[in-house]
């Protein structure tokens, strides 16, 4: 039997046969299966509040702190209290029939996570399913952090499994004196590699974060090193470009680099860009030419190569990369980044985190020809550019506007790269932006950055180099109104684009105004912006409208957004924060 098959035989066994609910968590773990109708997610979202940040804060102020942290016992008190509360109200629901109650059982066991810390395991379980859907609750730096996949995302248009995150997964922690905030944790999600791994989406997905830094900078998130944007400093956007380039060249494609094996993903090895490769690899509409397999391997190559050619180029916490250090191996470094492809692994591989083989009963021969069907269950493209989510609702909106907005992308492949941005003025051009604007500013910056890269890195980085993310506020405080205003139209306008472009592929059909579950996630300091100087709209209706449903219901929108922070802890883009 081969292993394909050996593999679809466990998932028919394990798929029930009535329930299309049940039917779903099945189907999507699926690893052939690369439709959206099969495409799953994974949720992480986090809380905290201000004893957590504090004991963090604290404990990591001396050597071996971080390690207590995670061995508190305040900390691990309050991580069971909530798993146990979550276990109490599940079964509290079930007696009462509750819609978001769809699993007839719910238990609650314990076990390490990948850094070696407790972890609460909740398993809700029913004789329809073949397997338990699992939430599992761990401990993160001044959080604690949900990690709950594969989730189908065909679930997340289901009222019933939206009211079940909202009763348990948000509304517990909340109970138990725990808030989602912004500056402590944050609300990630992932796609199924798979989904992404079919005609040229993953590229065109990179290409379009590479065109929209608002998305990791002003929309979903705020600039910091933890999702750090495509386009951050000079080298990394010139990173992307090229490695875009070469994919668009056929550069990754088997028959420019050789057919891939097992052995490739177990060396890592061969995945390199062929340096010439022959003409027409590539098609313009459709992506990688040849059959199903070429094109799963072309996208897999280019890949494994954005890690190490594009991700790991500045990424966050460079100076801290030490290999006694799980968070900031070399490695795990390159994470650090708006979008994140460290999972992109195959069974039998070591889990990039833990070092456990992968999915060990499905590894195949060591020669064999690689394929879609021998990615790991869990293997995904990682959004990490998204603030915490206050709702379970505007989570499911987040990520469903990206899904959609993908399947947007497979009807608009082949994403042209823009040249040059407004918004680079705060990115990759900030330096050029304080030399001509505020030069003693850049020069109090570069002397604070000596200090801190040398305490970061244990007095082995000695360089003035600057924090993206600093230099980013730095340079948008020293700019006029009007240039503030030019950069906050560009943003917004590409924000508008892409919800009107992700409405189109929304299956539940139009729901009035597309932007209103989305239009909170704008950084207020655009919207400050725009009302400072809102000539630079003129002859723009859409984006008027914008402003001016923005400044007619401002508290609404505010409400909806999380809180900065749980311990008051100011945002960095307060100029107090700069000097």
């Amino acid at each position: 039997m081969t292993h394909s098959n050996a593999r679809s035989l466990r998932a028919a066994r394990s798929r029930p046969s009535t329930d299309p609910f049940f039917a779903k968590l099945a189907e999507c773990r699926r690893s052939g299966a690369q439709e959206f109708g099969d495409a799953w997610v994974s949720l992480e979202p986090t809380f905290s509040n201000a004893k957590l940040v504090q004991k963090w804060d604290r404990l990591t102020d001396r050597a071996g702190g971080e390690d207590d942290y995670f061995k508190n016992g305040y900390v691990l008190k309050k991580l069971k209290s909530v798993a146990r509360a979550i276990r109490k109200r599940y079964r509290a629901l079930v007696l009462q029939g509750d819609l978001a109650c769809r699993f007839a059982r719910c238990e609650l066991d314990y076990d390490r996570d990948p850094w070696g810390t407790e972890r609460a395991c909740l398993h809700f379980s029913d004789p329809r399913m073949g397997r338990a859907f699992d939430v599992r609750l761990g401990i993160d730096p001044e959080a604690f952090e949900y990690s709950i996949k594969p989730v189908p995302l065909a679930w997340l248009y289901d009222a019933r499994f939206v009211r079940f995150l909202e009763q348990l997964v948000w509304g517990v922690p909340r109970a138990e004196g725990l808030a989602p905030s912004i500056a402590h944790g944050g609300g990630q999600f992932s796609f199924s590699a798979k989904t992404f791994l079919a005609g040229s989406l993953l590229a065109d997905d990179i290409a379009t974060k590479l065109n929209h830094p608002e998305l990791a900078c002003w929309i979903f998130d705020y600039p910091n090193p933890d999702d750090r944007s495509f386009r951050a400093t000079a080298r990394r956007r010139t990173a992307f470009e090229t490695i875009l380039a070469q994919y668009w060249a056929g550069a990754f494609h088997p028959r420019a680099i050789g057919r891939l094996t097992v052995e490739n993903a177990f060396l890592d090895r061969g995945f390199s860009p062929a340096a010439t490769p022959p003409p027409g690899l590539m098609d313009a509409r459709r992506g990688p030419i040849g059959s199903a397999r070429e094109v799963f391997q072309t996208n897999f190559a280019f890949g494994r190569k954005v890690r190490w050619k594009a991700q790991n180029v500045d990424p966050g916490y460079w100076q801290a990369a030490h290999p006694d250090e799980d968070g900031y191996r070399p490695d795990q470094v390159m994470r650090y980044s708006e979008g994140n492809l460290n999972r992109l692994q195959i069974a039998g591989e070591w889990h990039v985190k833990s070092g456990k083989v992968l999915d060990a009963a499905d590894i195949a021969e060591f020669d064999r020809p690689l394929e879609v069907a021998m990615l790991y269950e869990e293997a995904c493209w990682e959004q990490r550019a998204q603030m915490s989510k206050p709702t379970a609702v505007d989570m499911v909106e987040s990520i469903l506007l990206e899904a959609h907005h993908a399947q947007w992308l497979v009807d608009h492949p082949h994403v042209a790269l823009t040249g040059s941005l407004l918004q680079d003025q705060l990115l990759c051009d900030a330096e050029r932006t304080l030399a001509r604007t505020d030069p003693a500013q850049l020069a109090r910056l570069r002397k604070r950055a000596i200090a801190e890269n040398l305490a970061a890195s244990r007095q082995r980085v000695k360089s003035e180099r600057v924090e993206p993310e600093t230099l980013f506020w730095a340079a948008w405080h020293s700019l006029r109104d009007g240039e503030r205003a030019e950069i906050a139209r560009e943003a917004l306008a590409g924000f508008h684009g892409r919800v009107h472009e992700a409405s189109t592929k929304d299956p539940r059909g139009p729901r009035g105004d597309p932007m209103e579950p989305h239009r909170h996630r704008v950084h207020p300091l655009l919207w400050r912006a725009l009302l400072a100087a809102p000539r630079c709209l003129a002859k723009l209706p859409d984006l008027e409208r914008e402003l001016r449903l923005w400044h007619e219901r401002r508290d609404d929108y505010l409400a909806r957004r999380p809180p900065w922070s749980v311990a008051k802890v100011k945002p960095p883009w307060k100029r107090s924060q700069l000097r």
